[in-house]
């Protein structure tokens, strides 16, 4: 099934009990079936202060039509920058490109190679 930003959203929205997510606080990547893995580009302007305290990564697997929702506080990416691989630094439209493993043994690891392979894992949300 093809599944847009939009309607990710707005899925998603559908099965909380209080829809949070927005075109504003959330990303939404599908599963490049060649690579096994999720492609973000979070953008480090989200990383300043007076911007929300959490990213919405909502990660959709179209051969089983599953949509996962990572919810990952800033300052977690704040604290981390150092260890993943962040493109075009100090520019203005520079971002965190984060490559999130669906490997069973990796899962939700981002495997970029200029990163430290920091763990997903903890912010899979029900």
């Amino acid at each position: 099934m093809k599944l847009d930003k939009p309607a990710a959203i707005a899925r998603r929205n559908s099965a909380l009990a209080r829809p949070v997510l927005t075109s504003a606080n959330t990303l939404f990547a599908i599963l490049d079936p060649k690579r096994n893995l999720w492609w973000f580009e979070v953008p480090v302007a989200l990383l300043r202060k007076g911007q929300p305290d959490w990213v919405n990564l909502l990660l959709h697997t179209p051969l089983t039509d599953e949509l996962q929702h990572l919810k990952v506080p800033i300052n977690f990416l704040r604290a981390h920058q150092e260890q993943m691989e962040v493109r075009n630094p100090g520019k203005r439209r520079s971002t965190i490109s984060l490559a999130l493993s669906a490997d069973r043994d990796s899962l939700l690891r981002d495997t970029r190679p200029g990163g430290d392979q920091l763990d997903f894992n903890t912010f899979v949300q029900g």
